[in-house]
């Protein structure tokens, strides 16, 4: 992988702003329940991120 999980992530976050502006300017119903279904991966996809994120403080910090 040519960069961090950091830029990964601030990746996936343009791209759903990018989808979910693509969702309001579309007018056909297929290819908006489209850009849906890959705004509900992408935001799947930074769930687990941030979860991860999350239990890597955990474990680094185990007080805080």
């Amino acid at each position: 992988m040519d960069r961090t999980l950091g830029e990964h992530v601030r990746a996936l976050e343009e791209r759903m702003n990018l989808v979910s502006e693509q969702i309001m300017q579309e007018n056909d119903s297929s290819k908006r329940n489209h850009l849906e279904s890959e705004l509900r991966a992408l935001e799947s996809a930074l769930d687990h991120y941030h979860a991860a994120f999350r239990i890597e403080r955990d474990i680094a910090n185990p007080t805080a």
